[in-house]
């Protein structure tokens, strides 16, 4: 199977067992291996403003926990920079690695919960996000489509800094969080409904410029026209989850 993922203010950690991953040019490999078919292996997304194109070939386990833009540095000993910079890479984290382990040895379904959550608990930090929260819910207020310069003046920061913040734990710049924010808000709000409005209405009630911004940004996100989008892609758990199956 494979599939395109497109841009998401959420961050993904994925456990495999016995697979051989290879990573090229915003394309994921994930592949079977016999050879290391008791072997895990973690994986962890950092945010992308371009499509990436995911292939996955052959028979093998997967467990991915899905978290909220700021989540997952709960669960992490230093900012998520560090240990995401790319749209894809490795976690070399032992303790990651040792509850992969011991959830796909577990084949109850509910005792892997039990696991995993008891992992998650111990490994809960406590860290100081309040200005990105707070300037992450300024910029997702696309009603009043606070400009950067208004948003780090309500935070009582510089833009730098405001820079600074969001590329530690958010791993993008303010700008380019928005540009993903605004597109999943423009998905969930009217793009995949049963019968899809116009492009102008949409893009009004999603608080874009005009029809051709709303357009180019569309293009910059997913490679193609907004139109040939909705008609393409597939939708999850109430359109929360948006990919293209090819």
């Amino acid at each position: 199977m494979s599939y395109i993922a497109f841009p998401h203010t959420n961050t993904c950690i994925s456990l495999f067992q016995g697979v051989e991953i290879l990573r090229d040019n915003l394309t994921l490999t994930i592949k079977s291996d016999e050879t290391v078919k008791d072997q895990v292996s973690v994986e962890i997304t950092g945010k992308y403003t371009q499509p990436f194109f995911v292939n996955y070939q052959g028979l093998f386990k997967e467990i991915a926990i899905i978290f909220k833009p700021l989540g997952v540095n709960y669960f992490l000993k230093n900012d998520l920079i560090e240990y995401a910079p790319l749209f894809s890479q490795p976690l070399a984290l032992s303790h990651w690695h040792s509850i992969a382990e011991e959830l796909f040895m577990e084949e109850n379904l509910s005792k892997r919960i039990e696991l995993l959550e008891a992992f998650l608990l111990e490994n809960l930090t406590d860290k100081d996000d309040t200005i990105v929260r707070k300037a992450m819910l300024l910029i997702e207020d696309f009603e009043k489509d606070y400009t950067m310069q208004e948003v780090a003046e309500h935070c009582a920061l510089t833009i730098k800094t405001l820079q600074r913040n969001f590329k530690r734990l958010l791993t993008c710049t303010p700008s380019e969080y928005k540009r993903i924010a605004k597109f999943r808000y423009s998905l969930y709000k009217e793009g995949l409904q049963k019968e899809i409005k116009k492009l102008t209405e949409i893009a009004y009630e999603s608080n874009y410029y005009d029809q051709s911004y709303f357009i180019r940004d569309f293009k910059k996100l997913t490679g193609i026209n907004p139109k040939a989008f909705f008609q393409r892609v597939s939708k999850l758990e109430e359109n929360k989850i948006i990919w293209e199956i090819r």
